[in-house]
């Protein structure tokens, strides 16, 4: 709670006095109507690419959107709770189409990408951290203007983060994939549970995909890192499809981790629905834009996430890119530390790994522009979690390169909103600000579509018709 106590629901009167400084008034009411309220004045950015609308009214009861469009055509009921954001822009909460809440953000939580550092840093405890305290990251996603998120893989605790988020005005929805049928034995788990299952034979593949779904996951998640011309290239095609079939048959999508070429035409072979990365060992071709038009599947590029590796490389933690008031202490103050941690490549190097990441980077950035332009859905994710893409403020890092790469903000924003919302399995209750959908949105200061930097630090995060001021959810 901040320090003027506003933690209430859908800004009643009392609070008013608070967020005028902020917002500008508050309309007077009297007899407050639970679970009823309104944002009138702004302009309404509805995340369906249509054109934004001046002047705008939403009215939310009971956690849904009752009306959302211009004043004359949406009335406000007599006792709602009235919040005027007059002069500012809103848009739908935003979705993070890729995190991993089996991760901290840190080396600590993946000790086999960027640095071991169990002896002072026990992988067990992190974990332990993170299975019992997610709430400081549900609260960093808020800070951020997200109000959903997608685990595209981790241990099965992460499924029952699902019912715990769901109906929490301080936590983002969350939709969770589970352990991850795996081409690699991945030795990255806890003694009692695996994230990580292997791929080894046609019997224990079965019977794996057969746990996820009876688990209800959300998706069957395949970590298909193999390469065409190895040995047991054709051994791993079979087992990505009959861990595909069992999830067909059961009606649950196919998300698969592929970033060669290769790998993502025989992924959306089998039934892939969705790509979790970018392809980058080489350009998109025709026949994985067809490949990918004919399944419906969509496609996360997952851009910044190795700059955060890289950063880790070089022993330098950039915070200036992040709002780091949004990042929780414990997450920040490891963050700030790597440049105290041992074993930095030499210089030469370090610069061969900055020009081939670089490399990386442009060509991500060419097949994400391919991609949208074929009419590929594209879905904003960070693989928040991975060393320094911190959960929460990364997603702004993460939409700028997109509008780098060539999307408009109008675009992006679809693709942070309605694309993820829509991937994740939540398109009829999440992604644009319309009658019917959970009133999950964000009031800005300035217009998204001509930058989406300007999604930044929202003023108000509002979650399930709860409303947040920004003081509410920053750490510091």
């Amino acid at each position: 709670m901040s320090s003027s106590g506003v933690r209430a629901t859908l800004v009643p009167v009392g609070v008013c006095a608070t967020l005028v400084l902020l917002l500008a008034s508050c309309a007077p009411t009297e007899q407050v109507v639970p679970g009823a309220g309104a944002l009138i004045g702004g302009t309404l950015v509805d995340g369906t690419g249509a054109a934004p609308v001046p002047d705008a009214v939403v009215v939310f009861q009971e956690g849904r959107i009752t009306c959302a469009g211009a004043a004359t055509d949406c009335s406000v009921p007599a006792g709602a709770s009235v919040t005027d954001v007059t002069g500012r822009w809103i848009v739908p909460g935003l979705v993070d189409g890729h995190v991993h809440y089996s991760q901290t953000g840190w080396a600590d939580g993946r000790p086999d990408q960027a640095a071991d550092l169990r002896a002072e840093y026990p992988y067990e405890a992190a974990m332990a951290l993170n299975r019992s305290n997610p709430g400081r990251y549900f609260r960093s996603y808020l800070c951020s203007g997200v109000t959903a998120t997608w685990d595209v893989g981790g241990y099965p605790w992460t499924w029952d983060l699902r019912a715990a988020a769901e109906d929490d005005p301080w936590a983002p929805h969350v939709s969770a994939a589970g352990p991850l049928l795996s081409a690699r034995d991945h030795w990255l788990n806890v003694p009692a549970e695996r994230q990580f299952l292997y791929l080894s034979d046609a019997e224990s593949v079965e019977a794996a995909a057969r746990y996820l779904v009876r688990s209800n996951t959300d998706q069957v998640k395949v970590w298909y890192l193999v390469e065409e011309d190895a040995p047991d290239a054709a051994h791993y095609q079979e087992m990505l499809r009959i861990g595909a079939r069992v999830a067909r048959e059961a009606g649950t999508p196919l998300i698969v981790h592929a970033t060669g070429l290769w790998q993502a035409k025989d992924a959306l072979r089998a039934g892939a629905v969705h790509l979790v990365h970018s392809v980058y060992d080489q350009d998109v071709d025709e026949e994985f834009i067809e490949l990918a038009l004919a399944n419906g599947a969509s496609y996360n590029p997952t851009l910044i996430v190795s700059e955060g590796v890289g950063q880790f490389a070089e022993r330098a933690f950039d915070e200036s890119a992040l709002d780091v008031a949004c990042v929780d202490p414990g997450t920040l103050e490891k963050a700030r530390r790597t440049a105290t941690v041992s074993g930095r490549a030499p210089p030469e190097t370090l610069a061969r790994r900055r020009e081939a990441g670089r490399a990386r980077y442009e060509l991500m950035l060419r097949n994400l522009r391919t991609v949208h332009e074929a009419g590929i859905p594209v879905v904003m994710g960070t693989d928040a979690g991975n060393t320094l893409t911190l959960h929460g403020p990364s997603v702004h890092v993460e939409m700028e390169a997109m509008q780098e790469a060539g999307m408009s903000p109008m675009d992006v924003l679809i693709a942070a909103t309605l694309n993820a919302a829509t991937a994740m399995g939540r398109g009829d209750d999440l992604g644009t600000v319309t009658a019917g959908k959970i009133a999950d949105m964000i009031v800005v200061g300035a217009d998204p579509t001509a930058d989406v930097a300007n999604l930044r630090s929202p003023a108000l995060v509002v979650r399930g018709g709860h409303v947040h001021a920004r003081e509410e959810l920053v750490w510091r």
